[in-house]
């Protein structure tokens, strides 16, 4: 059988664009079912999609430069960087920003990394392909783990205005140490407007992830207290 896919010193057979193929399904595959079940947007299609979609690229750029290199002067590298440029858009759109919080960073992230793998398959570079994954893996899985174990502290201020600072101060701190958020100061003073009211300054600190805001809000909702003011 003649092998019409063979042109011109041409690198590429059908085996080998099968082969790459299924390598780039593969490892697009297994990164999208790990973001698919930390309920990411982009999952197991999406990242299969990108991973084979760049392996196409790098295909057409090798089978194009062999076949018209005689002909005119053609660059291999110029679609691959058109194709990582191209997936910056998609992953801008896995980055969803909340009024306190972003999320898909790393999904976003991911994306760029599965058009990159993609490409690398697509020239040919399996090791390098698969060590990709590896690291990936080790990124995904192993360092979340690590990165829960690790307390990431960040240090704010509120105010906490009463008119009962005993019951106050009891309660307050009882709703810290329940939302595992350590106290590193408390101040107790009148209030200038009026000697009726009493202003409590508390600094604490806190796991980035804790939302600090929804545990001030369930101290405002506490008997006695007036006000709460929240200084980032």
């Amino acid at each position: 059988m003649v092998n019409i896919m063979r042109k011109r010193g041409d690198t590429l057979n059908r085996a080998d664009i099968i082969y790459r193929l299924l390598l780039a399904m593969f490892i697009g595959g297994i990164v999208g079912i790990e973001r698919e079940k930390s309920n990411q947007w982009a999952g197991f299609r999406t990242h299969v999609l990108v991973a084979v979609g760049s392996c196409v690229a790098a295909m057409t750029s090798l089978l194009l430069f062999e076949e018209y290199r005689s002909v005119i002067n053609l660059d291999p590298g110029r679609i691959p960087a058109q194709v990582l440029s191209g997936v910056g858009f998609l992953g801008a759109g896995a980055i969803l920003k909340t009024q306190n919080s972003i999320r898909g960073l790393t999904t976003a992230a991911g994306i760029w990394v599965m058009a990159s793998v993609g490409l690398a398959i697509g020239y040919g570079y399996y090791y390098l392909s698969i060590m990709v994954l590896v690291f990936l893996l080790i990124t995904l899985y192993m360092l979340r783990i690590m990165e829960k174990k690790i307390v990431l502290s960040k240090t704010s201020n509120f105010y906490v205005y009463t008119t009962n600072i005993s019951d106050t101060v009891s309660t307050v701190v009882q709703t810290l140490e329940r939302n595992k958020v350590i106290i590193k100061n408390i101040e107790i003073s009148h209030t200038e407007s009026s000697n009726k009211f009493w202003a409590i300054n508390i600094t604490i600190a806190y796991n980035s992830k804790i939302s600090i805001k929804k545990i001030l809000e369930r101290i405002l909702d506490s008997q006695d207290v007036v006000k709460v003011d929240y200084i980032e």
